[in-house]
Formats: C-alpha cells, sequence, structure tokens
C-alpha cells in the first residue's frame, strides 16, 4: 500500500507543476460543461504546447508516469506517438484530476 501512495504523491506533484505554469490556468479556464468536441480538443492541443514549450522534462515524465514506460521509452517516441500520448495524459491524468477537485462538485 505504501508504494502506491508513493507513486500517488509523485502524480500530484507533476500535476501541481503543470498547474503552475503560466497561462495553464486561463486554458483550463477555457473548459464548460456544455463544449463540444472540436473545441474541447482545441484546447486540450493549447494545453500540450504550452507545456511542451514551457517545461518539456515535465511533459516527458507526464507521458512516462501515464504509459508506465521509462525515460529513454519516452525519447524515442516518434513525434506523432508523443503527441498521441501527451494529449492523452493530459485528458486522463491531468484533466481528471483537475474535474475531480471538489470546487468542481466533480463537473468541470
Amino acid at each position: 500500500m505504501e508504494n502506491k501512495r508513493n507513486v500517488l504523491a509523485e502524480k500530484m506533484e507533476v500535476i501541481g507543476q503543470v498547474f503552475e505554469i503560466d497561462g495553464m490556468s486561463d486554458l483550463l479556464d477555457k473548459f464548460d460543461k456544455g463544449m463540444n468536441q472540436v473545441k474541447f480538443s482545441a484546447v486540450i492541443i493549447q494545453i500540450s504546447g504550452l507545456l511542451l514549450k514551457e517545461n518539456k522534462k515535465l511533459a516527458d515524465k507526464i507521458i512516462g508516469m501515464s504509459k508506465g514506460i521509462t525515460e529513454k521509452e519516452v525519447h524515442e517516441m516518434a513525434d506523432n506517438v508523443y503527441a498521441t500520448a501527451l494529449r492523452d495524459a493530459i485528458i486522463t491524468d491531468i484533466m481528471g484530476f483537475f474535474a475531480s477537485s471538489p470546487s468542481s462538485g466533480g463537473q468541470k
């Protein structure tokens, strides 16, 4: 059980670092309950771009944690595979955490 909590603690630390990036909160504020899939995808792409631009090492770490792969495996990914992995990690790990926030009632 302790090991699982260590993994959770590391994930929370990484997610917190993403939220600290200048401009990230503005992008997260763009999400609303009734947004369509195109707008949702556009915001996810903007988040991916900002994260990659501001902290590539953090983006790599998020992918590695999400996929359960090594840093070396992340570095060996082709750009299109990397972009897809980053998008998926943002949706599941970052947005999943954001959506479960008590201040949003689990709705945002």
